[in-house]
């Protein structure tokens, strides 16, 4: 009764305001253009206030200093962070087009508390808050995501087009839910955030070292504000351009397992303790040309002081063609090693199952294998295309005591990614040669390098796959705040939310598709099958040679990606299979269509307490999800798919609770709880099992979702104490601890399925967990400071973080205490500012220490996949030419950081070394 009496008044009020936005207001001033959206207008006169206050001190403290872009910038990001009613930090663009770092998801890593992480494509694809990875993403305040995700990929977005980014770290009940590590707000320019007309345009070359090319990076803002006889409109236009070549090449090695013979008995040291070596030695390489288009609009009208209306669009595209070609080999347990050596890193074998199991293992530090085994190149060539789409319309009013807004939303998203790949192998025999872990990596080589002669090499399998993956939504809002003007109680915030999200996959069969005639009989190695002989059937253009590495010396050959590509039906053809396309698998198929509809009030307090301010919010947010879901059912006796139809209802329930001290102006204390939720990803929703065949030296890989997955929930505390001493110039520090309750882990379990072996992955609610720790952050210019040296600033921020969660360590087994996936225990930035005399300068460097990547299949030393990140120096520089124009240069990674991935603890079982790229860019930004 309550909600129907809610909704009704939101209704009527709402019709009222819309009813009154023709007609003249003269009672009220018009919100300040810079107020966020959330902020109720009680608020927004107690802020204008303070913000005069403020700037009346920023004369006496700057004392002649000049406010320049990169200090305005940060003043503008402290003052979101000292006038926000939650946990705020940002950063915003010191300029248009000006934000740190090529794209959002580069610049989140110089905000407190914020670690980012590289993927294989050369770029930043992992954002996590505080460690946690479920965040929520909001386009000037509307909820906005990618493909199927519930998530938005920040790498699609330039930074050239946003404004600012706020990361919220605790909640309240205005706020959309969905994240339990916390929300990000991107925010895009507006006409009316100028004073009239504007244009700025930015050109960058900037050249990667590992991908060996100079690309451009440009944008363009075109902005202005009319007065007519209607109101003021504005209108603002801003496309951008980035493009990459890019080469992230990684070396790793198999997980590590007991070492046998070639006869399969274990081998022992002298002391009679096994010995552990990696199962094989690989590369993968990915070389590619990448291109985001992006174009965003935004129009504003306000026909009187009280109302605005506006209309805005983002669009962002991407288009990516890479070669990710393998070279790697598995001699390890098919032949007896040669040279073997052993360390002195000895601990309990932990594969569970194991007969050998608890016994003293030690890991082999180098040796060599000779014997007719399995070595191989492969490339995937991968041709992706995406796209993301958001547009709304929406009406904002403001009345003396009462303010509303209303915003409709339709957002659209997709993704295709279609690989082509043929796997070619060496004629034996082969002598794969380790020679150890030097520089915390995995150092092999061929004997005699057969894999440079073309004629040593094979055809085997043709694997040919594909999805492409869709996400929509409308989405409704309607938000108010009435001012109270109480003595205890200053305002009510309400609204209401309904939104309908559809997400569709679809992917084809996987399997791997033998040449005429076979690969070859028995040992293929030792018999290949002459006629697959890859120069006897495509005598020219077929290989390409790949690049060196540190831990790989000497090049290797493998198919090219334009060959592979450009004769993929005549490929298939020669390989007995029809032209276009692999077929539809149903096991890679779902539709979700999901409607959310969700209503909160909350209540702002103010009052004193020992004679000093204070203030807070207490609300309440509801939310009913209403899922359905239809997908395949796997049937393995009969290996058919059936038609399955899963709908879920729930309600979730979301309070909060805040509390600000003022001790002085400056001086300020926060204490904030609140619930929060994140639900399970439609992927990982999808029941469907995906089978993808074993090969001749792995076992088969299987996914499947879990459609009974329990979103997470966590009751989250902060609490921080923030010093404000300069408009530029702060200390803060605060600490948090989250209860979690259902985090979703994934799991690697060995199955059998049809009497074939595989690895199936799938994720669980694992368990309940926390998550805590502590943030200090501090920012200044040093203004004191005599001449030159006066431009000077620092800014450092530190973020420890710890948890756990209480799960099994395996599906089906004991549940033990694990470390949470993705927390880093020490999180930091340093970054030296200086600006003066026309130059401003950054100098930055993020440090991030080991965190768990995942948990794996179970082996010799457990299941954990860690990760020592790359931990990169970066530098931009820029000089005013005049009040017009700006030449900048940017340096990434001086330092020639790499990533380095282990299996299981220490550093002597090296995974991965992955080499980050580094890159220079020169450019020069203009604006009238």
């Amino acid at each position: 009764m309550k909600r129907q009496i809610l909704i009704s008044c939101t209704v009527t009020l709402l019709a009222s305001a819309i009813g009154a936005c023709l007609h003249p207001a003269h009672a009220a001033e018009a919100t300040p253009q810079d107020a966020p959206a959330s902020q109720p207008a009680a608020a927004t006169d107690k802020a204008a206030a303070k913000k005069k206050k403020d700037e009346k001190q920023a004369v006496t403290n700057l004392s002649g200093v000049v406010v320049t872009p990169l200090r305005n910038s940060l003043e503008s990001a402290q003052s979101i962070k000292r006038d926000s009613r939650m946990v705020v930090d940002s950063i915003v663009a010191e300029d248009i087009g000006k934000l740190p770092d090529n794209s959002v998801a580069d610049a989140l890593q110089r905000i407190t508390g914020v670690q980012i992480a590289q993927g294989f494509q050369g770029e930043t694809s992992s954002v996590v808050i505080r460690g946690l990875p479920n965040v929520v993403t909001t386009l000037n305040g509307r909820e906005i995501f990618s493909g199927v995700g519930r998530g938005f990929a920040f790498q699609n977005l330039p930074s050239t087009a946003v404004k600012a980014i706020k990361v919220y770290k605790s909640s309240e009940a205005s706020l959309p839910d969905g994240g339990i590590a916390g929300l990000v707000d991107m925010q895009l320019f507006r006409p009316f955030d100028f004073d009239g007309a504007k244009l700025a345009a930015t050109y960058t070359a900037t050249h990667s070292k590992y991908g060996g090319r100079t690309d451009p990076n440009f944008s363009v803002l075109m902005s202005n504000r009319w007065n007519t006889d209607y109101g003021e409109f504005g209108a603002l236009l801003n496309a951008s351009f980035l493009a990459q070549h890019y080469q992230y090449d990684a070396v790793w090695g198999d997980f590590p397992k007991v070492l046998t013979d070639g006869s399969g008995t274990p081998i022992k040291t002298s002391s009679g303790n096994l010995v552990a070596a990696p199962n094989g030695f690989g590369a993968d390489y990915n070389i590619g040309y990448r291109q985001r288009p992006e174009l965003n609009y935004a129009l504003q009208w306000k026909p009187n002081d009280r109302t605005e209306f506006y209309a805005e669009a983002l669009y962002d595209w991407e288009n990516d063609k890479y070669s990710q070609p393998f070279y790697f080999s598995f001699p390890v347990g098919a032949v007896t090693p040669d040279n073997l050596t052993v360390g002195n890193h000895c601990y309990p074998n932990q594969l569970t199952g194991s007969p050998y199991y608890g016994q003293t293992i030690c890991d082999a530090t180098s040796g060599s294998w000779t014997g007719n085994t399995y070595a191989a190149t492969s490339t995937q060539a991968h041709l992706q295309r995406g796209r993301d789409m958001q547009t709304a319309v929406g009406v904002k009013w403001q009345g003396d005591r009462l303010r509303l807004s209303s915003d409709l939303s339709y957002n659209s998203s997709s993704f295709n990614d279609n690989t082509f790949i043929i796997d070619t192998f060496l004629k034996g025999p082969i002598t794969t040669t380790w020679s150890g872990t030097s520089g915390n990596q995995q150092n092999w080589t061929l004997a005699g390098n057969p894999q440079l002669d073309p004629a040593n090499y094979y055809l085997n399998g043709l694997f040919q796959t594909w999805h492409n993956e869709s996400g929509k939504e409308y989405a409704w809002t309607a938000d108010g705040t009435w001012d109270i003007n109480g003595g205890f109680l200053s305002y009510l915030d309400f609204g209401l939310r309904a939104a309908d999200h559809k997400a569709e996959y679809v992917g084809s069969v996987e399997i791997s598709t033998p040449p005429p005639g076979g690969a070859g009989t028995g040992n293929i190695t030792a018999t290949p099958n002459p006629n697959a002989q890859v120069i006897a059937n495509f005598p020219s253009g077929y290989f390409c040679s790949m690049p060196t590495t540190s831990a790989i010396p000497v090049s290797w050959l493998t198919g090219c990606f334009n060959y592979l590509t450009q004769n993929a039906d005549a490929l298939r053809s020669f390989y007995g299979l029809p032209t276009g396309l692999a077929p539809e698998n149903p096991g890679r198929y779902f539709h979700i269509d999901e409607k959310t509809y969700a209503a909160y009030a909350q209540l702002g307090y103010d009052s004193e307490l020992f004679g000093m301010p204070i203030d807070g919010l207490l609300g309440m947010r509801v939310e009913q999800v209403h899922r359905n879901l239809n997908a395949f059912s796997y049937d393995a006796s009969t290996n058919l798919y059936s038609p399955l139809a899963v709908s879920t209802s729930a309600p979730v329930y979301l309070p909060n609770l805040s509390f600000n001290w003022h001790f002085t102006d400056q001086l300020q204390l926060r204490l904030d709880a609140a619930k929060t939720v994140s639900y399970p990803g439609f992927g990982q929703l999808n029941p469907s099992l995906s089978l993808n065949p074993g090969t001749i030296n792995r076992a088969g890989v299987a996914s499947s979702g879990n459609p009974n997955l329990s979103p997470i929930k966590s009751t989250n505390y902060d609490a921080s104490l923030e010093w404000y001493f300069a408009p530029a110039g702060y200390v803060s520090g605060g600490v948090f601890y989250r209860d979690i309750n259902g985090y979703i882990q994934n799991y690697v379990t060995d199955v059998t399925i049809n009497g074939g072996a595989y690895q199936l992955n799938s994720p669980q609610s694992a368990g309940s967990g926390h998550l805590d720790g502590a943030e200090l952050a501090y920012q200044q210019f040093f203004d004191f400071l005599p001449g030159a040296l006066s431009g000077l600033g620092l800014q450092v921020n530190y973020t420890y973080i710890e948890g756990n969660t209480r799960s099994p360590q395996y599906i089906g087994g004991p549940t033990v205490v694990s470390p949470l996936q993705n927390v880093s225990k020490n999180n930091g930035n340093i970054v030296l500012l200086y600006e003066k005399y026309g130059v401003s300068a950054r100098l930055a460097y993020d440090y991030r220490s080991r965190f768990i990547d995942g948990f794996t299949q179970p082996t010799v030393e457990g299941v954990n996949d860690e990760i020592v990140p790359a931990n990169q120096v970066d530098l931009s520089l820029a000089y005013d030419l005049n009040r017009y124009s700006t030449v900048v240069f940017t340096a990434t990674n001086l330092l020639g950081a790499d990533l380095h991935q282990y299996w299981g603890d220490g550093t002597s079982r090296p995974r991965d070394i992955r080499y980050q790229d580094r890159t220079v860019g020169l450019g020069l930004r203009f604006k009238l």
